[in-house]
């Protein structure tokens, strides 16, 4: 394997990386949104509206966080 393919793959690993972390950020926004109706005024109610969705939110976050402190290492 050349250098140059080497580094065209690292370059498509760090992409998806990257697409992986904005993905766990949006989920829980993306979710509470269509359970909400696809309304913006109710996202940080539902979010915040018991145990399971803190949880998942803090997790997803947390994920993200991990991830993204890893790439930029």
């Amino acid at each position: 394997m050349t250098s140059q393919q080497q580094t065209n793959q690292h370059g498509a690993l760090t992409v998806q990386k990257k697409m992986t972390v904005i993905g766990l950020a949006a989920l829980p926004i993306a979710l509470a949104a269509y359970s909400n109706g696809i309304s913006v005024h109710g996202i940080s109610s539902v979010l915040t509206s018991g145990v399971f969705p803190i949880g998942f939110t803090l997790l997803s976050w947390g994920l993200a966080a991990k991830i993204g402190l890893k790439i930029r290492k």
